[in-house]
C-alpha cells in the first residue's frame, strides 16, 4: 500500500490528479490510497495526528500558507529528512527556489499524466518497489537477471521455460504469481501459458503478437479483450 496526499486548494486539481493517480496503480498493479486536502489547515491537523504519508503531492501556493512554509515545517519542525514530496506549480520559475526542501521533483500546471507518471515510477524505483531485476531459484542456488533480457515464461510439462536473449532456463513456480509479480513491468499474459515482456513485441496481431527476435507467440481466445486493451493503452500513451 502507497499512502498520497496531495494539498492543493484547487479542488479540481486534487480529483485530476487523483484520477491520474489510481489509474497508475490499476496499471502496475499496486495499492494506491490517495488522500486530497483542500486547504493547509486539514492537512497540518493530519500530520500533528502523526498521520503518515508515502509521498505528498504539495501545492507551492495554497491558503495562507506555501507549500515551502509546509515542506519547512516537515523537515525542521516534524524533523522528518525522508518524505518524499512533489511539488505542484503554475510557475516553472519556482523550481529554483526549492532544492533546500530536497523535494523529489516538481510538476507544473496544467497537470500531465505522462509527468505524473514518470515522477511516480522515479519513486518506486527509489523506494525500492521498482527494481531492474528477476530473482529465481534453481535448487538451492539464488540467480538475478535483468527484466530487459527476459523475451516471455510459458508452460512446459509443469514446469516454466524462461525464454531470455541467449538461454531458455526452466524455473519453479506458476504462471499466475509471476504475472501477478511482473505485471508493473509491462509483463502481458496473452495465453494461459504465456506471459511475454511487453517491451519486446515488434507486432500486434489477432491471432498472436511478434517479437523483435522474429518469434511468434499465439493469443489465446479468453485473452483478446486483455491484449486489445493493452495495446491500446500503449498507444494512447506513446502519443501523449
Amino acid at each position: 500500500m502507497i499512502r498520497i496526499a496531495i494539498v492543493d486548494d484547487n479542488i479540481e486539481i486534487c480529483s485530476y490528479l487523483e484520477k491520474i493517480l489510481l489509474h497508475y496503480a490499476e496499471k502496475i498493479n499496486e495499492k494506491i490510497e490517495v488522500e486530497p486536502y483542500t486547504n493547509s489547515k486539514s492537512f497540518f491537523a493530519a500530520l500533528n495526528k502523526s498521520e503518515a504519508f508515502d509521498l505528498i503531492y504539495l501545492d507551492i501556493e495554497i491558503d495562507n500558507q506555501t507549500g515551502i512554509d509546509i515542506a519547512n515545517h516537515i523537515r525542521s519542525v516534524l524533523e522528518d529528512e525522508l518524505q518524499q514530496i512533489v511539488y505542484i506549480s503554475g510557475k516553472p520559475e519556482y523550481s529554483i527556489k526549492l532544492h533546500e526542501t530536497h523535494p523529489l521533483d516538481f510538476v507544473v500546471k496544467p497537470i500531465e499524466q505522462e509527468e505524473v507518471e514518470k515522477i511516480m515510477n522515479r519513486y518506486m524505483k527509489i523506494s525500492g518497489r521498482f527494481t531492474d531485476n528477476f530473482t529465481y531459484n534453481i535448487g538451492m542456488d539464488q540467480y538475478k537477471i535483468k527484466l530487459k533480457e527476459i523475451f516471455y515464461f510459458n508452460v512446459r510439462n509443469h514446469t516454466i521455460d524462461m525464454h531470455t536473449n541467449n538461454d531458455i532456463i526452466s524455473i519453479h513456480g506458476t504462471l499466475k504469481t509471476l504475472e501477478k509479480e511482473l505485471k508493473k513491468y509491462g509483463f502481458l499474459r496473452i495465453h494461459r501459458k504465456i506471459l511475454v515482456n511487453s517491451t519486446h513485441i515488434k507486432a500486434y496481431h489477432y491471432e498472436n503478437v511478434v517479437l523483435y527476435n522474429g518469434e511468434s507467440l499465439e493469443i489465446g481466445k479468453t485473452y483478446h479483450n486483455d491484449v486489445t486493451t493493452f495495446k491500446l493503452e500503449s498507444f494512447r500513451e506513446e502519443e501523449i
